[in-house]
């Protein structure tokens, strides 16, 4: 009776041990993944091109997909913005100017559209940007960003609100440059490297934590099994 008792526990701690290995291993998976691509990440980050505003507008970013791009300065018109209350995704658009310049151009003057994926992305630029306000200096420090033709790139609803904000703007001549889709830097080196590490080691104990598990739950097993463990009856007596 006590042994089907303690059947339905015995499953459920199968179970999740099962679980604790499907994890482990996807952590495994993961960290390793993490670690491999850090030192590329690395090595790919120190080959991005520095170019300024002006050289972008001026001869395009050449054979090169990522840039580190400087001299930019945030318009001061509206964003152009979408989000999923879902999941929180970010998809948001706004233009670019020369930072040099003494006064921000019209409309038909811009060339470049920053697009943001990311919401920690969107803060940092917000808050480098009050930061260089503070300073007294123009523009936005230098960022390295995916660099796409407007034309192939915006989404519908972007051209169509980009185009009521800023009339008069020449989509179809401007440079698109992304941040927030795991651009090449060093930041992101370093962070791969950190997450691969702790996945590694969170791997590790649970991979540890599923083997006591397996031999505690053998053990149990062969004690339910040993009839010398299991309470009998007393021998009868004559008398």
């Amino acid at each position: 009776m006590g042994r089907c008792v303690d059947q339905p526990e015995a499953n459920e701690f199968t179970g999740f041990l099962k679980a604790l290995f499907v994890v482990a291993i996807g952590l495994l998976v993961y960290g390793t993944y993490c670690l491999a691509q850090s030192p590329r990440t690395q090595a790919a980050a120190e080959q991005v091109p520095h170019m300024s505003y002006d050289e972008l507008v001026q001869n395009g970013p050449g054979e090169h997909r990522y840039i580190t791009l400087a001299g930019a300065c945030l318009s001061s018109g509206k964003s152009v913005a979408w989000r999923d209350s879902d999941t929180n995704a970010l998809e948001m658009y706004h233009p670019l100017y020369a930072a040099h310049l003494d006064q921000e151009p019209d409309s038909r003057g811009l060339r470049v559209i920053l697009c943001i994926m990311d919401e920690m992305e969107r803060r940092r630029i917000r808050d480098d940007r009050d930061e260089h306000k503070r300073q007294g200096r123009p523009g936005l420090s230098a960022f390295t960003c995916e660099v796409r033709k407007a034309g192939g790139t915006l989404p519908s609803w972007a051209r169509q609100r980009i185009a009521q904000e800023y009339r008069g703007l020449p989509l179809d001549e401007c440079w698109v440059v992304i941040v927030g889709e795991d651009e090449p830097t060093a930041a992101w080196a370093t962070e791969l490297f950190w997450h691969g590490l702790a996945s590694l080691l969170g791997a590790a104990a649970m991979l540890l934590g599923w083997s006591m598990g397996r031999r505690a739950g053998r053990s149990r097993s062969g004690n339910a099994g040993d009839p010398q463990s299991a309470g009998s009856l007393p021998e009868p007596e004559l008398g």
